[in-house]
């Protein structure tokens, strides 16, 4: 039987006893423990961050979104950096991700049917299809990045890419001019 949100709250409230208190954002600053290092990756529960690089609290700040396509974070990344300033950014796709097996075409005509009126506002969505190779869909995130006249140039050269392999565990990082 699939997990259900109420299974998710019981195993909370089960482990709540457990909690150890995390800071809150003034003491990091004061302690100028501020995380530096930014993820960004995919939504998908086989890729977690946390496990790959054994984050620990406050280590870094991991975004997630679909495909860990950078394009559709850039919002978030820069609000985050014009408070922490990151010294490093990490992109990390990975195999066998779900944004390789759709495409935007049908996610469009699904929606269509489902929000009649709405066709020119669902044209102009994308949805984040991985086309081609992974190595090139994390070149693509990187030179969004490196192009975008809002991210710092001190953290445009700290940019690097990784595709994880979800059967080995292995990471490796994406070869980048």
């Amino acid at each position: 039987m699939p997990l259900t949100a109420d299974d998710l709250l019981a195993r909370h409230k089960a482990s709540q006893s457990a909690h150890q208190p995390l800071p809150f954002f003034s003491e990091l600053i004061a302690a100028e423990k501020l995380p530096r290092i930014l993820i960004i990756t995919c939504a998908d529960p086989r890729c977690v961050p946390e496990f790959i690089f054994r984050i620990q609290p406050h280590d870094t700040i991991v975004l997630r979104v679909a495909g860990g396509n950078a394009q559709y974070v850039l919002p978030h990344l820069l609000s985050l950096d014009s408070m922490v300033e990151f010294t490093d950014l990490l992109v990390v796709q990975h195999t066998d991700c779900g944004a390789t097996h759709f495409r935007d075409d049908p996610v469009k005509e699904g929606l269509k049917k489902q929000a009649p009126g709405k066709e020119t506002e669902i044209d102009n969505m994308t949805f984040g299809q991985i086309l081609g190779s992974l190595d090139d869909n994390v070149k693509k995130s990187i030179d969004f990045l490196r192009d975008s006249p809002f991210i710092r140039d001190e953290l445009k050269s700290k940019i690097r890419g990784f595709v994880f392999d979800i059967k080995t565990g292995d990471l490796k990082e994406v070869s980048y001019p």
